[in-house]
């Protein structure tokens, strides 16, 4: 038994018990379901019909179909056998104080964004969320990003060519592309050159359909502040860092560097 069924086990007939959770950066709503689960806080596949809950989303000014990006990372105290929408409620709420939080702080920034939408800043932020393991990257990585969709030197145009939006589009929507049939978890071939992956920004230009995890404040901010550079290219060096590069053959050099290591 987990410490938490244990305490669940010994307080039975003393009533409700509270349950305290940290939820990380980064974690998609099937990840944030299944772990309040295993705590006890309510059932993981309730808590994904309460998160698709379009009415709850827009009292909360979410314009999408599911609350994934708005989930906000954080510590949370919850009774177990908490209702899920509940739950969501609490999320979504922290979250709308946090955004706003950003917003007074970055005023100036966030009106450079011209043409960005509040849902657009999150889904970028989530995939730089899963892209930068070392924090101090992400203003970087956002940059890259953020020059791969305005830039004409990188092709092909407007592709962000993120390996993570593959496999969330495997997570989120597996019947729709015939790739994810037997995903495991390991990004595969065919899954990088399937089209009807809505999630796969190496066919698909533009931003994905929606968030892909559910970022925290820094990577917010990365995007709505990034590095301005002329970056178009990343590769993993160890550690958790990356190198990056301006051009293809820059990058193809630091690709070539890495597998000889």
């Amino acid at each position: 038994m987990t410490p938490e069924e244990v305490a669940r086990h010994a307080t039975t007939r003393l009533g409700r018990i509270q349950v305290r959770i940290t939820i990380p950066e980064g974690f998609n709503r099937f990840e944030i379901a299944a772990r309040l689960e295993d705590f006890g806080i309510c059932s993981a596949e309730e808590f994904l019909d309460a998160t698709g809950d379009t009415s709850l989303l827009a009292s909360y000014g979410v314009e999408a179909n599911n609350a994934e990006g708005y989930l906000f990372p954080d510590t949370y105290e919850f009774d177990d056998q908490t209702k899920p929408r509940r739950v969501v409620e609490r999320m979504l709420a922290n979250w709308t104080r946090r955004y706003e939080e950003i917003e007074r702080d970055h005023e100036k920034a966030l009106a450079k964004l011209d043409g960005w939408s509040t849902h657009d800043i999150v889904t970028l932020a989530s995939i730089v969320e899963e892209e930068a393991a070392v924090p101090a990257e992400r203003p970087r990585i956002a940059g890259v990003f953020r020059n791969r969709l305005s830039s004409r030197k990188f092709l092909p145009r407007g592709r962000l060519q993120a390996d993570p939006t593959v496999s969330y589009g495997c997570v989120a929507e597996p019947e729709a592309a015939p790739s994810c049939d037997e995903y495991n978890g390991e990004i595969t071939r065919e899954m990088l050159v399937d089209p009807e992956n809505p999630y796969n920004t190496y066919r698909h230009s533009g931003l994905p359909p929606g968030p892909i995890t559910n970022p925290g404040k820094a990577a917010l901010v990365a995007v709505i502040d990034p590095e301005d550079h002329d970056y178009y290219y990343f590769v993993a060096r160890g550690r958790g860092r990356h190198q990056f590069s301006k051009t293809l053959r820059q990058h193809n050099i630091a690709v070539r560097r890495n597998d000889q290591q």
